[in-house]
């Protein structure tokens, strides 16, 4: 990362992202919540093609490639927010060819993108607005990326179980009403922390997770919910995948920009 950006306050030096979100835009929030999913992951985020699903305002795709990602592609439902993603890297001067932000439904969008162009997938914030989560976690498996890195709210049952829930579409930081939906309430389901480790166990993942109460928090001021461990962050490798030596490992990084490049086209034909 740069020189002068401190990454205890990394937001603070880009404040421009406490503006275009209602979502939690809380610099104690943000900052933390970079260290935990981006900081202390900068190793495999390097030199790494991104996947960022609900990619919300930019936020996480920006601190990717200020961290060293070689690319980012985003996908969000919310047309205001790809918006908003593409304002915030053109204020921040990153290059058209560095990111690429697509307005769709995260599952019908992944099925586009090119198997083995994708090293690190994030999944933040995303994965208790939705129903189908081993469909989510199964499209992301076909991609084949070395890292899964994931933020999410959990249910506190000891049982591998999933607590479904009410929300309100209309809500920026709800989930995306499906085609079905009688109204803008929709159902979605937030796994125990059994069962999402069950989950990625089965797919050939193994994990790690973010410990925040071994980090020196003293101000947890809106993180409460990773306090009352009511919200987990981990890290998981692709098992399955990371014991051999895959096409896109063995090409350079001008060639792996170049099949990215060639991903985004077939997407961009596809709209």
């Amino acid at each position: 990362m740069e020189k002068g950006i401190d990454s205890n306050h990394f937001f603070d030096s880009f404040p421009q992202f406490y503006e275009t979100s209602k979502t939690s835009p809380f610099p104690n929030r943000l900052n933390n919540r970079y260290l935990a999913l981006i900081d202390s992951n900068k190793e495999i985020i390097s030199n790494s093609s991104i996947l960022d699903i609900a990619s919300h305002d930019g936020r996480w795709s920006y601190a990717a490639l200020k961290n060293g990602a070689s690319k980012v592609i985003g996908i969000e439902a919310r047309e205001n927010l790809v918006k908003n993603s593409q304002k915030n890297m053109e204020l921040y001067r990153i290059p058209k060819e560095k990111y690429h932000f697509i307005t769709g439904n995260i599952f019908n969008e992944i099925q586009k993108i090119q198997p083995k162009t994708i090293d690190v997938v994030f999944c933040f914030g995303i994965f208790y607005h939705i129903m189908n989560h081993m469909l989510l976690l199964e499209e992301i498996k076909k991609l084949q990326p070395k890292y899964l890195i994931l933020d999410t709210s959990v249910n506190h049952s000891k049982q591998p179980d999933i607590l479904l829930k009410k929300e309100d579409s209309k809500n920026e930081a709800a989930g995306i009403r499906s085609d079905f939906s009688s109204d803008s309430k929709i159902i979605v389901g937030y796994p125990s922390k059994s069962a999402l480790e069950l989950m990625l166990k089965s797919l050939g993942f193994e994990f790690r997770y973010y410990h925040w109460h071994d980090m020196g928090i003293t101000n947890w001021e809106h993180i409460m919910d990773y306090k009352n461990n009511a919200r987990i962050s981990l890290v998981a490798q692709n098992l399955t995948d990371s014991v051999k030596t895959t096409e896109w490992e063995s090409l350079d990084e001008t060639s792996k920009l170049k099949k990215l490049e060639n991903t985004i086209e077939k997407q961009k034909n596809a709209i």
